[in-house]
């Protein structure tokens, strides 16, 4: 339904849609007058300054292959023997809901999320479904949509010497038509306690100075300014001198080694998170976002469990359990208040 600019202004165009609801409210006693106040009310709420996002920052928890709903936060004590499953219930914080005894660090902290019920799609194979999750757009043969990381970059660029879009270890997530210099910088790698954490494009490798990094710099641009006239309109050629130019102010920023250096932790913090891999994915993230990254995805893999269901989730959704717990608290401890957490089936 259109609406005037001015929102005080009553005069609208009604639509054919619009006509439809009416009729279908009429049934229930109510009028088109009750349907344009209601309206009215709902638009004036939604630009409301208090109702605005104030997010600056994501941390996006990828359980690839998608944990069992059934089996963690959606689960049917009173069902059927063949729906319900082996795991026992307890109550959380939040009340009326229950999850899986293997969460009990979540349900202390239950009511903080925003849990999001419902949401299905027709995709047959995981690739379709990681576009459609990742894009919030149904996968098109024709078209390429971009994910919300590389959107995000594009909009919220961030610093010059950080990426504005990392993936930890890797994603399968892409800057779809936008092109790959807005792609996500994957580590490829995860921190592993009582280890130097190197990154491949910010760690300097062996026998590798600041110096000699200046001296191969001048030799590029050297060499640029030679080719420029031979140089064609190519995404391929922008992402590469966008990744050139941040690689070279990473390795030579401070701040950007601290970004990724998560030994620099306090050992309170290190503590928190268990040394599997989710758990240090999740550490590592939160000091990326406090260090100014917008966007990061956590990869954890190994969640399409099928047959092996109960025995895979015994082993995967304590790490889950530990790790969400940790990372809220660490969020906290931070200054940066996780506005809406959610789980998405």
């Amino acid at each position: 339904m259109a609406r005037s600019a001015n929102k005080h202004d009553s005069r609208r165009s009604i639509s054919r849609r619009d006509v439809l609801r009416v009729g279908a409210l009429g049934l229930t006693g109510l009028t088109m007058a009750d349907y344009l106040r209601w309206t009215a009310q709902a638009g004036e709420a939604a630009n409301e300054p208090s109702r605005r996002g104030t997010a600056d920052a994501c941390i996006f928890v990828n359980l690839a292959g998608g944990p069992s709903h059934l089996d963690t936060l959606d689960m049917k004590p009173e069902g059927p023997s063949e729906t319900r499953g082996e795991f026992k219930p307890i109550d959380s914080k939040l009340p009326g809901l229950q999850v899986c005894e293997y969460l009990p660090k979540f349900a202390t902290i239950a009511d903080q999320f925003c849990l999001l019920r419902g949401i299905s799609h027709s995709a047959g194979a995981h690739p379709q479904a990681q576009s459609y999750l990742s894009t919030g757009n149904r996968p098109v043969p024709a078209l390429l949509y971009p994910s919300y990381g590389s959107v995000t970059t594009k909009e919220l660029p961030g610093r010059d010497d950080l990426p504005s879009y990392v993936a930890i270890p890797n994603t399968e997530w892409n800057a779809g038509y936008m092109g790959d210099a807005f792609a996500p910088f994957n580590t490829t790698e995860i921190p592993q306690p009582g280890k130097t954490f190197g990154v491949r494009g910010i760690s300097l490798g062996e026998g590798l100075t600041l110096d000699k990094v200046a001296r191969r710099n001048q030799l590029l641009e050297k060499l640029n300014r030679r080719f420029r006239a031979a140089d064609t309109q190519s995404q391929l050629l922008d992402a590469l001198d966008k990744f050139g130019q941040q690689a070279n102010s990473m390795m030579t920023s401070a701040h950007a080694q601290s970004a990724f250096d998560v030994s620099r932790e306090p050992e309170a913090i290190l503590k928190r998170f268990a040394a599997d891999d989710l758990g240090q994915s999740l550490l590592l993230a939160t000091r990326l976002v406090e260090h100014g990254v917008n966007f990061v995805t956590v990869s954890n893999a190994g969640w399409d469990t099928h047959l092996d269901n109960f025995d895979g989730h015994r082993r995967l959704v304590p790490a889950l359990d530990n790790g969400v717990h940790a990372l809220v608290a660490t969020l906290r401890d931070k200054g940066k208040t996780p506005l809406a957490l959610e789980k998405r089936y």
